[in-house]
């Protein structure tokens, strides 16, 4: 009953911060509800019965959490985290090699994200449970499986700051930009600590209520342009 409330309040806040930045969206029925029917790695062994088809649990724990992951500041993280080494993005130059941005190997809030997109961990691998066996590559037809070669995929972990800006002038300054998801500016708003990282374009908890986890709609580009000018 404790636990119920527990979940029930964190609902009610999560909600309460969402409507108070103009965001409308949820979890709930979102690819992110591991509680839908079709998550049956949720609902099956090794986790036990009173934990089955739970939204929260496979990410976060009120208690007993993984402290590996306390180092990015990440609220009672509880999914074990890949071990797995990266082929990364490689083009560190624009088209016009005016600029370079310094492309290193995932960090931060990224890697919480690998931890179950990169293919490598059990979902089911989260509080004590070591013995899942369902992965990425198998949901869905594996659309949502990064792998550990993220040489295609948008570059992560980078410094994105105005010496950038200045360099490559088919970017923003994210000091000044409006990001249009909040009020505030692209590097207040999009950016952890200055870095670009998944949540720079996505919402694990579906805030927006938009296709695809993103933070805001991506209709005519717009989430693309705003960071990238034309």
């Amino acid at each position: 009953m404790r636990f119920k409330s527990f979940l029930i309040a964190s609902s009610m806040v999560l909600g309460f911060t969402q409507l108070c930045n103009g965001q409308t969206g949820t979890i709930v029925g979102s690819k992110h509800d591991f509680s839908m029917s079709n998550n049956t790695w949720n609902f099956s062994s090794p986790i036990t019965a009173q934990l089955q088809g739970q939204i929260c649990r496979p990410c976060h724990a009120p208690h007993s959490t993984n402290t590996t992951a306390s180092a990015v500041a990440i609220p009672l993280w509880t999914h074990a985290l890949s071990t797995a080494s990266y082929n990364i993005y490689s083009m560190g130059y624009n088209f016009w090699r005016e600029g370079a941005a310094t492309i290193g190997n995932p960090d931060g809030s990224s890697k919480l994200c690998l931890s179950c997109h990169d293919g490598t961990v059990a979902l089911a691998n989260f509080r004590n449970y070591t013995t899942g066996t369902t992965k990425m590559g198998d949901v869905n037809g594996g659309v949502s499986n990064l792998t550990t070669d993220l040489s295609t995929t948008h570059p992560i972990s980078f410094t994105y700051d105005n010496t950038l800006a200045t360099k490559d002038h088919k970017i923003w300054d994210p000091t000044t930009t409006p990001s249009g998801v909040h009020s505030g500016t692209i590097t207040t708003d999009m950016l952890e600590n200055g870095k670009v990282q998944c949540i720079s374009c996505h919402d694990a908890h579906n805030g927006a209520g938009v296709n695809h986890l993103l933070i805001k709609s991506n209709v005519g580009s717009a989430l693309c342009f705003t960071c990238h000018k034309l």
